[in-house]
Order: structure tokens, then sequence, then C-alpha cells
């Protein structure tokens, strides 16, 4: 599995290095959006770098948001947000400091420099022993 499209979200294997995450909805994310993006995220063995970018304007229910706090660590090594403005960036802060508070959390106005920051930091391992390059 290399990429897949929920309706809200797509997932996708960058270098074999990082997941790129493109939230595009804007509607509600609810728990019922949640299993097919867990079960991507399973298909790896150790928590994954992720690149997260927002295009739509979503918000997220208050199930998902605890199903986060629960199981991020578990799935996510690192996020790194690629932001639009100064309420992306107050998003990822509040992020950061709740369901996201147990792994490294970072904002970037510019989605080079957010990659950089994870090839740099967190994305130094092939994610997939047998992926070739996207």
């Amino acid at each position: 599995m290399r990429k897949i499209d929920t309706g809200k979200v797509t997932l996708s294997l960058e270098e074999n290095r990082y997941v790129l995450a493109v939230i595009y909805t804007n509607e509600e994310i609810e728990k019922e959006d949640v299993k097919s993006v867990t079960d991507y995220l399973d298909q790896f063995k150790e928590p994954i770098p992720i690149v997260i970018e927002r295009t739509g304007h979503y918000s997220i229910s208050v199930m998902v948001q605890i199903v986060m706090l629960q199981q991020t660590k578990n799935r996510l090594k690192a996020a790194a947000f690629v932001e639009r403005n100064n309420r992306d960036a107050l998003m990822t802060r509040i992020a950061a400091s709740t369901y996201f508070k147990d792994i490294e959390v970072k904002s970037f106005f510019k989605k080079q420099e957010a990659v950089a920051w994870l090839m740099e930091n967190y994305a130094t391992e092939p994610l997939l022993a047998d992926s070739s390059p996207s």
C-alpha cells in the first residue's frame, strides 16, 4: 500500500523515509474516518515520521482526539506541520500540547523545510525494506 485516499485525507509514503498526510476536507474528521488511516500507519513496524499539510478547513471530533491522544506515540515518531497561516500554526500548537503531546511536533511555513527537518532528525532509515521509490 503506497497511497490511500480516505475521502478526507491522503496518505503516501515519500522517499521510503516519511509519510505525507494531506488533510483536504472541509468537514469534521470523525471516528469512522480513523480506521483506514490507522490501518495504513500500522503497515510500518515502528513509529514513523510524518509531514502533515492542510489544504482544507476541517475540525476533529472529540472521539478522534481521544483516539489520537491514546495511540499517536505508537504510530508516529515526529510530526512536521506545513502551515498556511497563523491559524494553522495555532492549531499545531494545540495539537502539540494535547493529542500529539507524546511526540516531537514542529511547524514550518515551507514544505521543503519540514521535510529537511524530518530527514535530518527522524527519517534516517527506510520505513519499508522492500519499498521502491515513490
